[in-house]
């Protein structure tokens, strides 16, 4: 319900934005609004993932930066591109793996175990290998930084190539592996998942690493189109919450159990739209986080009358 309200605003800002602003309804600033949406459709389908779960992973941001900066740190070092690929994946695949054991085994809750995750991924590259640096540089001369940031074909961007990808991925580990189904019933009812011998330790060891995966190929899209990792993306940045608000607005409730990649594509296009719409009437960043705040208190409070919690579903501290 709350995705149909939402894809009506998005249509109705569109009208407005296209009457109102010179070059908004134009094919050129769509393959902006395109581009510029890769980065936040690849980590909101991890986001998607996890909160479908009854989860929440605050170290989504942090994994981008820090997978950045691995993947730059050894292109840097002198490691071809596929290697240095392949060992970063490893390394993602790591830290998924340790936030899924802390929350699955530990029993941690997501909440803290993920801001936990966050503090300490950002405070290990910033000072032990940063040393309290923000800025980390990726050399666009690389053939793999080049490819990154290039075009497979007339059109047809690496950035749009790997969204598009992520959201088939997406879209069939939630509709056809045993995870994605377990997924939506540890969502529906966490309890009842596990008591009928449903795989759930397992099943969120595999969506926090898939989530990590995503953080991953975001902040490779990002970093290098700018040619630089910049850690003030996890400490000044907002893209956190704009991650969380692309999926509330999509119509995933934050207590699970419902939703899918078209919930995501719903939240991006309404925050893709605005976003783009505030910057050609060159609103101020901080006009923007305002307005974007705004927008996601009105959404979780929506969410909240449109998918209230029950006695029979609720779990105490399910984040």
């Amino acid at each position: 319900m709350l995705g149909t309200v939402v894809l009506v605003v998005t249509t109705m800002l569109m009208v407005v934005f296209a009457v109102t602003i010179d070059g908004f309804a134009t094919l050129g600033n769509l393959r902006v609004v395109l581009s510029n949406s890769a980065s936040l459709v690849i980590l909101s389908c991890g986001m998607a993932v996890v909160i479908i779960s009854r989860g929440l992973d605050l170290s989504l941001i942090a994994q981008m930066v820090a997978g950045a900066a691995t993947f730059s740190i050894l292109i840097n070092a002198g490691l071809d591109g596929p290697v240095a690929f392949a060992l970063t994946v490893l390394a993602m695949v790591l830290v998924g793996v340790v936030n899924g054991w802390l929350i699955a085994y530990a029993e941690i809750p997501a909440m803290l175990a993920t801001l936990a995750s966050a503090m300490l991924i950002t405070g290990l590259f910033r000072f032990a290998i940063l040393r309290g640096e923000y800025l980390l540089l990726l050399p666009k001369s690389n053939p793999a930084v080049s490819f990154l940031s290039g075009s497979l074909l007339p059109g047809l961007t690496v950035p749009v190539m790997l969204m598009v990808t992520t959201l088939i991925v997406t879209w069939s580990l939630l509709r056809y592996s045993i995870p994605g189904r377990t997924a939506y019933a540890m969502g529906d009812n966490f309890q009842a998942a596990r008591l009928t011998g449903l795989p759930v330790r397992t099943t969120t060891l595999v969506i926090y690493v898939f989530a990590a995966l995503t953080a991953l190929m975001a902040g490779l899209v990002v970093s290098s189109a700018s040619g630089t990792v910049d850690f003030r993306t996890v400490t000044n940045g907002s893209l956190l919450f704009e991650v969380i608000l692309v999926v509330v607005l999509g119509g995933i409730p934050l207590r699970g159990g419902r939703g899918g990649v078209g919930s995501v594509l719903i939240g991006v296009a309404l925050i893709a739209v605005l976003r783009n719409g505030m910057t050609l009437l060159d609103f101020s960043t901080q006009t923007q986080d305002v307005l974007k705040g705004l927008v996601l208190i009105t959404a979780i409070v929506a969410d909240r009358y449109l998918n209230p919690r029950d006695t029979e579903t609720d779990t105490v501290g399910d984040l």
